[in-house]
Order: structure tokens, then C-alpha cells, then sequence
């Protein structure tokens, strides 16, 4: 399985040429994939505001749908796309965390620090039927649009200084505890793992976006690797 996370593509950092050329690299190979979140840096799917990379992607992922897994936890940055994009993945969630039927649990990472109310109180207030009602057919939308943006450089400047290590290692012993053994987290833009005695493992993921590396994960016996994508051309 292949694991990617916080690639935060746009057409602005001209960063979408890589990581459609490490998607045609997918292509030949027949591993499952997980789209941790963030994998724009900001998709908002909605009809007026998707862009040709979001089309481009979800096209791809419903082709490749057809040959292996392909999960989706939606992130801080991607709104509605688990409302209006279900039927692209094999499955995708909004949730705070997923769990497969092997015991492995999947984090984008922004709900984890229960102790960043800005945050919070921020993903509650944008993440709604109303806001999503406003933005597809308001002419207040667009401007909406540049709030969630704008909203997302300001909200939790605190909390992205530094890994929560408390938080983290509560919630993976939390987790743990309802029987899960591995948990992959993103969103940090930072490597970090948490080991318990008795090999239970957390890992935060190295973020696509500054790296470029995406995670590789053997489930028997469960090996780890964080590699450059262009290692999969290989």
C-alpha cells in the first residue's frame, strides 16, 4: 500500500506537474493507495468551483478504482468532497479517523488536538449544509470561498508550531485500545512515530508538499518506508 499526504497541489506553486507524473507512475503498478487529506490546497467540490486538477484527479481515481483500493479521508483543506465525490474512491471519509477491516486506523490529523478550540470552532463553522448551500448558489459565494482560504492561514497558528505529542500518543493509546495496531497520521508536515511495547505503532507521515516522499506499507510483516515517489519508478 502507498500513503500520501498534505500535497497541497494548486496551480500556484506549479506543484501539480510532479504529482500528476507520480500518479501516471501509480498507473503501473497494482498497490492500494490512501489519499490522507490535503492532497489540494484547496479543493472545494462544488460545480462553480472545481478546477481542471480536481477533475483531472477524480478522474483518475475512478479509472483506477477498478484495479486496486483507493481511500480518501478528506482533509482541512477539501471541503464537500465526501458529500459530492463518494463514488470516486473506493471509500473516502470526513471523519476524524477510519479503520480498514485489518486493524489499521487512518488520521488526517486537524481533529486530533481536541485542545485547539480555534480550529475547532473554525471547521465546525465552515464544514456545514449551510455554508456548502451558500457557496453553491449565493452570489456571496466566491467571496466565501476566499474566507475559507484565508481562514485556513490564520486558524491554529499556535498548534502548527509544534508536534502535540500529548495529544497524539492519547489518542493512538485510545485507538490501540479498541483493538487498532497501526494509525497513519497526516497534517503535521512532520515524521514522527510513537511505539508501544508491544509493537503497536503510530506514525505521523512526512508531508508530499516540502518531501515529496509518500509512505509505503507493507502490512505482513508490517515494514514502514518513507521514500521520494520518483524511487517508484523503479
Amino acid at each position: 500500500m502507498i500513503i500520501i499526504a498534505d500535497a497541497h497541489v494548486s496551480r500556484a506553486t506549479q506543484n501539480d506537474g510532479p504529482f500528476f507524473e507520480m500518479l501516471q507512475v501509480l498507473s503501473a503498478n497494482n498497490q492500494d493507495l490512501v489519499f490522507l487529506g490535503d492532497i489540494f490546497d484547496l479543493w472545494i467540490a462544488l460545480p462553480r468551483y472545481e478546477q481542471d486538477i480536481h477533475r483531472r484527479f477524480g478522474a483518475w481515481c475512478r479509472e483506477q478504482k477498478k484495479y486496486r483500493q483507493i481511500g480518501f479521508m478528506e482533509g482541512n483543506h477539501e471541503y464537500f468532497v465526501t458529500d459530492k465525490m463518494a463514488v470516486t474512491f473506493t471509500w473516502c471519509s470526513q471523519a476524524a479517523w477510519w479503520r480498514d477491516s485489518e486493524s489499521t486506523v487512518y488520521v488526517h490529523g486537524d481533529q486530533l488536538n481536541r485542545r485547539d478550540k480555534q480550529y475547532l470552532a473554525f471547521r465546525k463553522l465552515v464544514k456545514n449544509p449551510l455554508t456548502r448551500f451558500l457557496l453553491r448558489w449565493l452570489p456571496l459565494g466566491p467571496g466565501l470561498a476566499n474566507f475559507l482560504r484565508h481562514g485556513l492561514k490564520k486558524t491554529n497558528t499556535e498548534f502548527r508550531l509544534h508536534l502535540p505529542r500529548k495529544q497524539i500518543e492519547h489518542f493512538a493509546d485510545a485507538r490501540f485500545a479498541e483493538g487498532a495496531d497501526t494509525i497513519f497520521v497526516g497534517h503535521f508536515h512532520r515524521q514522527y512515530r510513537y511505539c508501544r511495547p508491544d509493537a503497536k505503532s503510530l506514525y505521523v507521515l512526512p508531508d508530499w508538499f516540502s518531501t515529496h516522499k509518500v509512505t509505503v506499507y507493507h502490512r505482513n510483516p508490517r515494514r514502514v518506508q518513507f521514500v521520494d515517489w520518483q524511487q517508484l519508478k523503479a
